[in-house]
């Protein structure tokens, strides 16, 4: 599992337990179990909590979304770069052994940009807050991402190819 697929799922799981404690909280003090004194004070706590847990989430869709168009931008210079050694080869201007260490090495960072960048789409696509979150760069999260999709041409390497890229 991917770091930000972990930070998300905590994140979630976590806003899901401090809606669980408010509606028991409601529960206790509509079937009579609880004072209402008792009820205002840790429905301050399960409110700031879920205050707290919402932001954070926010926060992490944020950065999943700066990220992800990063990726888009990085996918971009190495594809620029990927056909900037086509030429170069066919041209010449570059010898075999160059043109195949070159694209080998070309073609394992868009394997691993892609394969994050999807990982990122997936997630934000996944289950959204009740509110549409807006970020620092202006977009929200229920359109951010949809738009673009992301083709894997390059072939499946082994873990020995890519274990020098992490």
């Amino acid at each position: 599992m991917s770091l930000w697929k972990h930070i998300h799922e905590l994140a979630s799981k976590e806003l899901d337990l401090v809606k669980r404690k408010k509606q028991a909280l409601d529960d206790l003090l509509s079937s009579g179990r609880i004072s209402q004194t008792t009820y205002e004070h840790l429905n301050a706590e399960i409110k700031e909590a879920l205050t707290s847990v919402e932001k954070y989430l926010e926060t992490t869709i944020c950065k999943m979304e700066a990220r992800a168009q990063d990726l888009e931008k990085q996918i971009g210079t190495l594809e620029v770069f990927l056909a900037n050694t086509e030429m170069l080869h066919v041209t010449g201007e570059i010898d075999d052994e160059t043109y195949e260490k070159q694209m080998n090495a070309i073609n394992v960072g868009l394997e691993a940009a892609r394969r994050e960048l999807n990982e990122i789409k997936s997630i934000l696509e996944g289950p959204k807050p009740a509110e549409a979150v807006e970020c620092e760069h202006g977009e929200e999260t229920s359109e951010t991402l949809t738009e673009t999709t992301v083709e894997n041409p390059v072939e499946e390497k082994t873990a020995e190819e890519t274990s020098g890229i992490f």
